[in-house]
This record gives C-alpha cells, sequence and structure tokens, in this order.
C-alpha cells in the first residue's frame, strides 16, 4: 500500500533553473522518446494534461520544481548537459482506478527512479522487460491484480530499495533472482498469492529493515538465516504454511520492534520463544 511505501516521493533535488525557449527547444528535441511515452501512457490511461502531467511540455512547471509530485504526475530532472536536457524520473499513478497491462512505454523512461502505480486495477503478468528499468529504486505495484509468476527480472533492478507488489494474484514461488536486490530495506509481499519456500539467496539482504510477507503460502521452516538481518525493524509473518520452530538466530535482531508470527503448522513451543528476551525494542508481538 502507498502509505507504507516511500516518505520519499519528493525527495528529488530542488530544480530551481527555468529553461529559456531555446533551451526547452533543445529540451523537446532530444527527450522525444521520453515525452512521446508520456502521451501515449496519458492516451491509454485516460489521463487529461494538465500542470502535473503536461502533455504539451512533460517537463514544465510543477515537473520541474521541489514541489511534491501529483497525482497522477510526474517529475524531471532538468540538471543534464549544463541544464539543457529534462529527464522523466518520477512517476505517480495512485488509487485513480486504472486498468491494464504493465505498459511497455516505461522501457522508454530510461531514468526513471520511482514508480508507483498501486492501488489501482493493472492486470495480466508483469513483464520480463520491468528488468530493464535499471533505475529504479521506488517500486510501488502493490494492490492490483497483477498475475502470472513474480518474472526474476526483478532481479535486475539492483538500485531498488523499496519494492512492493503485495495484495496480488501471482502464482508460484519467489524467484532466487530477488536476492540481488542487496540495497533493499523495504519489501512488502504480504497476500501476492506466492507459495513455496523462501529462496536461500534471501540471505544476501542484509540491508532490509521492514519485510511483510504475511498471507502467503511459504512452506519449509523459518529461514535461520532471517537471524542475519540485523537491521530489521518490522517482520510480518503470519498466514502461512512456514513450520516452526523460530529460530534461536532471532535472538540477532535486536532493531525489532514489530515482531508478528502466527499459524506455524508445527514445532513451536514455549521454550523455543527464549529469543524474545533478547529483543528489548519490541513493542508489538
Amino acid at each position: 500500500m502507498d502509505k507504507r511505501m516511500h516518505p520519499k516521493g519528493a525527495d528529488l533535488r530542488p530544480m530551481d533553473k527555468r529553461l529559456h525557449p531555446k533551451q526547452k527547444y533543445l529540451e523537446g528535441k532530444r527527450m522525444h522518446p521520453e515525452a512521446a511515452a508520456i502521451s501515449s501512457l496519458a492516451a491509454k490511461w485516460n489521463i487529461v494534461s494538465s500542470e502535473t502531467w503536461n502533455l504539451t511540455d512533460p517537463c514544465s512547471g510543477p515537473a520541474n520544481s521541489s514541489e511534491q509530485i501529483g497525482n497522477p504526475g510526474i517529475k524531471c530532472d532538468c540538471s543534464y548537459n549544463n541544464g539543457t536536457i529534462c529527464h522523466v524520473t518520477q512517476m505517480r499513478v495512485y488509487a485513480l482506478d486504472k486498468t491494464g497491462q504493465f505498459p511497455e512505454e516505461l522501457t522508454n523512461l530510461t531514468y526513471l527512479f520511482d514508480l508507483t502505480l498501486s492501488q489501482n486495477y493493472f492486470n495480466g503478468p508483469l513483464p520480463a522487460f520491468v528488468g530493464n528499468l535499471t533505475n529504479m529504486q521506488y517500486l510501488s505495484l502493490g494492490i492490483n491484480s497483477f498475475s502470472g509468476p513474480v518474472p526474476k527480472e526483478l532481479g535486475n533492478l539492483r538500485k531498488l530499495i523499496i519494492l512492493s507488489f503485495s495484495s496480488n494474484s501471482f502464482n508460484g514461488t519467489l524467484p532466487p533472482e530477488l536476492g540481488n536486490l542487496t540495497l533493499l530495506q523495504e519489501l512488502y509481499i504480504d497476500s501476492a498469492g506466492v507459495t513455496g519456500e523462501i529462496p536461500a539467496t534471501f540471505r544476501n539482504l542484509q540491508k532490509l529493515n521492514k519485510l511483510w510477507a504475511s498471507d502467503n503460502l511459504f512452506t519449509g521452516e523459518i529461514p535461520d538465516f532471517m537471524g542475519s538481518w540485523t537491521e530489521l525493524t518490522e517482520l510480518r509473518l503470519q498466514g502461512t504454511a512456514l513450520k516452526g520452530p523460530i529460530p534461536s538466530s532471532f535472538s540477532n535482531l535486536t532493531s525489532l520492534t514489530n515482531l508478528i508470527i502466527s499459524d506455524l503448522t508445527s514445532g513451536v513451543s514455549l521454550s523455543s520463544l527464549t529469543f524474545l528476551q533478547d529483543l528489548k525494542n519490541l513493542t508489538q508481538l
């Protein structure tokens, strides 16, 4: 859900420059693939040209300022080539009842680092070309109707800090390639539809501080390596088919403030919960 996603929606550094007419002309000439993508997406999603989504000059007005991104809205960085070239860097289409599949036009927005498409009715498979958005840092696709397997190509997005695809209709296991996302700090996959064991490659996610993974049919035991995620502050693992016990390595998670684990199929006893005495910061259990 968007509210638990980044509060960083307006984190672009201020862009106070205003392009003179010649610079705007250069921008228009050189940004053609991105401008065409913005126009095509507007037509596909029935977005009317506005200050926050300008079809004539996409990187003008609020898009090229320190103002918070609109909804729908885009943001640009116009600092390229001494302030003569702009690139679209952020896009927000949140809770606007938009439909259709994940659009290929996004692959023309090669500078995009922040994409919010959550709480709509987007459907169909999440295509492999999502892995081409290699500058992505914040990707929010939660509360839609995406289906099919979670694409392994998400593992190409090695700059990701926050990833959400919760509340969708995916199937199959989580791809091991997600373990490539070593900068990831927040992962929201609750009610995503995924099954199977949590990949061993997730041991590489050492910067995780939030994992919401409830209401998926995960199987096997709770991985011991989760105890090495020492920056973790929130862990939610309820409504799964995981087996206990909770690993004793969880005693290392001294930053945890919220720990919700329930519905384990076996292996839980009071003696297996002794690690809790080491978690001094817990406020929710």
